[in-house]
Formats: structure tokens, C-alpha cells, sequence
């Protein structure tokens, strides 16, 4: 969804950059074709939305909706489920 709408928002890296705060590094990364899928922090992921103009909103919902289609809950979001109830310095 991020490249996607990049793609059509005809900004570039920087000017997303500027936009939205987040290091010129980390959205190469999300933005690269070649990368592999990667977990985006709702943070992040709305802050690229808000610089794009979208809706951070209509990708919640199409997260959730691609969650239900799978059968629930990927191992992903269990994953990070597991390391937020972890207690600091564990």
C-alpha cells in the first residue's frame, strides 16, 4: 500500500522524507521493490500516509480485511503481540 501510493503521489524520497519525518533510509527500505515484506510501526505507517494525502484509515481497513482472509491473526502480528507484554529488561 505505501508503494503503491507513493507511486502515485509523484513526491520523491526526500520531499516524503521532509513530509512525514522519518529517515531517508527507512523508506528506501520500504519502498525498495526488492525488499522483503517488513513489519511497519501504525506510527510510521501514518505518518506516510498523512505526508501522502491518504486516508491512513482505508489501510487499516484493508489490513484488517487481508488479516480475516488469511484466517485471523499471522504469525507476524502474533509475534509482536508476544514482544510487547514482555517486562523491560527481559
Amino acid at each position: 500500500m505505501i508503494r503503491e501510493s507513493f507511486a502515485q503521489s509523484g513526491m520523491t524520497q526526500d520531499q516524503l522524507t521532509r513530509a512525514c519525518g522519518i529517515p531517508r533510509s527507512t523508506l528506501a527500505n520500504l519502498l525498495s521493490p526488492t525488499a522483503q515484506p517488513r513489519v511497519v510501526h501504525v506510527g510510521q505507517m501514518v505518518k506516510i500516509a498523512v505526508a501522502m494525502g491518504v486516508d491512513a484509515r482505508e489501510w487499516v481497513h484493508k489490513l484488517e480485511r487481508f488479516e480475516r482472509s488469511i484466517g485471523g491473526t499471522s504469525s507476524m502480528v502474533t509475534v509482536q503481540k508476544r514482544a510487547a507484554r514482555r517486562a523491560p529488561g527481559e
